[in-house]
Protein backbone atom coordinates (compact mmCIF):
# COMPACT_ATOMS: atom_id res chain seq x y z
CA UNK A 1 0.00 0.00 0.00
CA UNK A 2 3.37 1.91 0.73
CA UNK A 3 4.70 1.83 -2.83
CA UNK A 4 1.48 3.27 -4.44
CA UNK A 5 1.57 7.48 -3.01
CA UNK A 6 5.51 7.35 -3.55
CA UNK A 7 4.78 5.91 -7.53
CA UNK A 8 2.23 8.79 -7.79
CA UNK A 9 4.07 11.28 -6.69
CA UNK A 10 7.02 9.91 -8.78
CA UNK A 11 5.38 9.59 -11.47
CA UNK A 12 3.54 13.50 -10.80
CA UNK A 13 7.00 14.89 -10.12
CA UNK A 14 8.57 13.78 -13.53
CA UNK A 15 5.16 14.65 -15.35
CA UNK A 16 5.85 18.01 -14.26
CA UNK A 17 9.59 18.16 -14.59
CA UNK A 18 8.44 17.10 -18.38
CA UNK A 19 5.71 19.53 -19.01
CA UNK A 20 7.93 22.58 -17.71
CA UNK A 21 10.75 21.10 -20.49
CA UNK A 22 7.54 21.38 -23.06
CA UNK A 23 6.07 25.02 -22.20
CA UNK A 24 10.06 26.20 -22.13
CA UNK A 25 10.51 28.56 -24.87
CA UNK A 26 13.69 28.30 -27.06
CA UNK A 27 15.82 30.88 -25.04
CA UNK A 28 17.77 33.32 -27.03
CA UNK A 29 19.90 33.11 -29.90
CA UNK A 30 22.46 35.92 -30.64
CA UNK A 31 22.97 36.01 -34.67
CA UNK A 32 26.17 37.81 -35.96
CA UNK A 33 26.62 40.80 -38.38
CA UNK A 34 28.92 40.37 -41.30
CA UNK A 35 32.20 40.12 -40.35
CA UNK A 36 35.18 42.22 -42.34
CA UNK A 37 35.34 40.46 -45.54
CA UNK A 38 39.49 40.21 -45.30
CA UNK A 39 38.80 38.28 -42.16
CA UNK A 40 40.10 38.67 -38.61
CA UNK A 41 43.23 39.49 -38.69
CA UNK A 42 45.22 39.20 -34.38
CA UNK A 43 46.40 42.57 -33.30
CA UNK A 44 44.09 44.51 -34.32
CA UNK A 45 40.81 45.82 -32.28
CA UNK A 46 37.47 44.52 -34.30
CA UNK A 47 34.13 45.53 -33.70
CA UNK A 48 31.65 42.89 -33.73
CA UNK A 49 28.40 43.62 -33.82
CA UNK A 50 25.35 41.10 -32.99
CA UNK A 51 21.83 40.54 -32.57
CA UNK A 52 20.24 39.35 -29.77
CA UNK A 53 16.92 36.99 -30.49
CA UNK A 54 14.34 35.97 -27.79
CA UNK A 55 13.06 32.85 -29.35
CA UNK A 56 14.92 33.30 -32.53
CA UNK A 57 12.62 36.02 -33.28
CA UNK A 58 12.06 38.81 -31.09
CA UNK A 59 14.63 41.34 -30.14
CA UNK A 60 16.11 40.91 -26.17
CA UNK A 61 17.34 43.69 -24.68
CA UNK A 62 19.99 41.90 -21.96
CA UNK A 63 21.39 43.54 -18.63
CA UNK A 64 25.13 42.11 -19.36
CA UNK A 65 26.04 40.95 -23.25
CA UNK A 66 29.70 40.63 -23.57
CA UNK A 67 31.77 38.76 -26.29
CA UNK A 68 33.76 35.64 -24.15
CA UNK A 69 36.51 34.30 -26.76
CA UNK A 70 38.61 31.17 -25.60
CA UNK A 71 42.08 30.67 -27.14
CA UNK A 72 43.75 27.15 -27.81
CA UNK A 73 45.43 27.05 -24.36
CA UNK A 74 42.31 27.83 -22.22
CA UNK A 75 42.93 31.85 -21.49
CA UNK A 76 39.69 33.42 -21.54
CA UNK A 77 39.39 36.98 -22.91
CA UNK A 78 36.13 38.90 -22.24
CA UNK A 79 34.84 42.12 -23.65
CA UNK A 80 31.70 43.79 -22.85
CA UNK A 81 29.29 44.94 -25.47
CA UNK A 82 27.18 48.14 -25.69
CA UNK A 83 23.66 48.83 -27.57
CA UNK A 84 24.15 50.24 -31.15
CA UNK A 85 21.54 50.91 -33.63
CA UNK A 86 17.95 49.11 -33.28
CA UNK A 87 17.00 47.01 -30.30
CA UNK A 88 18.82 43.84 -29.21
CA UNK A 89 21.82 44.86 -31.39
CA UNK A 90 24.84 45.06 -29.57
CA UNK A 91 28.82 45.85 -30.64
CA UNK A 92 31.93 44.41 -28.83
CA UNK A 93 35.09 45.62 -29.63
CA UNK A 94 37.15 42.47 -29.77
CA UNK A 95 41.38 41.69 -29.75
CA UNK A 96 42.63 38.86 -31.21
CA UNK A 97 46.47 38.91 -29.58
CA UNK A 98 47.41 35.92 -32.16
CA UNK A 99 46.97 34.14 -34.90
CA UNK A 100 45.35 30.36 -34.63
CA UNK A 101 42.00 29.35 -33.87
CA UNK A 102 39.56 30.38 -31.26
CA UNK A 103 36.60 29.52 -29.92
CA UNK A 104 33.78 31.96 -28.61
CA UNK A 105 30.45 33.05 -27.65
CA UNK A 106 27.76 35.76 -26.26
CA UNK A 107 26.91 36.28 -23.06
CA UNK A 108 23.16 36.76 -23.14
CA UNK A 109 22.41 38.73 -19.63
CA UNK A 110 21.73 36.71 -16.72
CA UNK A 111 18.72 34.91 -17.41
CA UNK A 112 19.47 32.60 -20.84
CA UNK A 113 22.72 30.65 -21.22
CA UNK A 114 25.70 32.11 -23.20
CA UNK A 115 25.40 31.47 -26.82
CA UNK A 116 27.66 29.49 -28.78
CA UNK A 117 29.63 31.07 -31.80
CA UNK A 118 31.59 28.22 -32.58
CA UNK A 119 35.42 28.33 -34.07
CA UNK A 120 36.86 30.98 -35.32
CA UNK A 121 40.31 31.11 -37.09
CA UNK A 122 42.40 34.46 -36.55
CA UNK A 123 45.09 35.23 -39.14
CA UNK A 124 48.12 36.19 -38.97
CA UNK A 125 48.16 40.78 -38.55
CA UNK A 126 47.62 41.86 -41.66
CA UNK A 127 50.34 43.31 -43.87
CA UNK A 128 49.93 46.19 -46.33
CA UNK A 129 50.31 43.75 -49.08
CA UNK A 130 49.06 40.69 -48.20
CA UNK A 131 46.28 38.93 -49.23
CA UNK A 132 43.45 38.25 -47.06
CA UNK A 133 41.24 35.03 -47.15
CA UNK A 134 38.12 34.68 -45.01
CA UNK A 135 38.11 32.90 -41.99
CA UNK A 136 36.39 30.08 -41.19
CA UNK A 137 33.43 29.84 -39.19
CA UNK A 138 32.29 26.15 -37.61
CA UNK A 139 29.24 26.14 -35.89
CA UNK A 140 29.03 24.74 -32.57
CA UNK A 141 27.74 21.36 -32.07
CA UNK A 142 24.08 20.56 -30.46
CA UNK A 143 25.30 18.25 -26.86
CA UNK A 144 23.71 15.08 -27.60
CA UNK A 145 23.07 14.73 -23.71
CA UNK A 146 20.98 17.35 -23.55
CA UNK A 147 19.03 16.12 -26.42
CA UNK A 148 18.63 12.60 -24.86
CA UNK A 149 17.29 13.99 -21.31
CA UNK A 150 14.24 15.25 -22.26
CA UNK A 151 13.24 11.38 -23.97
CA UNK A 152 14.69 9.30 -21.07
CA UNK A 153 12.51 11.15 -18.78
CA UNK A 154 9.03 10.70 -21.05
CA UNK A 155 9.83 7.16 -21.39
CA UNK A 156 10.51 6.95 -17.52
CA UNK A 157 7.04 9.05 -16.65
CA UNK A 158 5.44 6.49 -19.32
CA UNK A 159 6.77 3.62 -17.27
CA UNK A 160 5.82 5.29 -14.16
CA UNK A 161 2.54 6.07 -15.24
CA UNK A 162 1.67 2.71 -16.99
CA UNK A 163 3.04 0.85 -13.59
CA UNK A 164 0.45 3.34 -11.79
CA UNK A 165 -2.08 2.06 -13.89
CA UNK A 166 -1.33 -1.78 -13.16
CA UNK A 167 -1.53 -0.80 -9.25
CA UNK A 168 -4.50 0.70 -9.26
CA UNK A 169 -6.54 -1.75 -10.94
CA UNK A 170 -4.41 -4.66 -8.37
CA UNK A 171 -6.21 -2.52 -5.96
CA UNK A 172 -9.56 -2.23 -7.66
CA UNK A 173 -10.23 -5.74 -7.66
CA UNK A 174 -8.50 -6.76 -4.02
CA UNK A 175 -11.27 -4.00 -3.17
CA UNK A 176 -14.00 -5.37 -5.06
CA UNK A 177 -13.13 -8.92 -4.06
CA UNK A 178 -13.08 -8.42 -0.11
Amino acid sequence: MRRLPVLAIGTLLTLGALAGTALAKEGAVSKLDALPPGGLHAGQMIPVGFTMLMDGVEPYKADIAEIVVRNGTGKVLSYPATPQGPAGHYVANVYFPAAGTYTWQVTQGTYFAPYDLGTIAVLAPAAVSETQTAPTNTPATNDPVSQVIPFIAGLIALGGTVRLAQLLRSQRRVTAAA
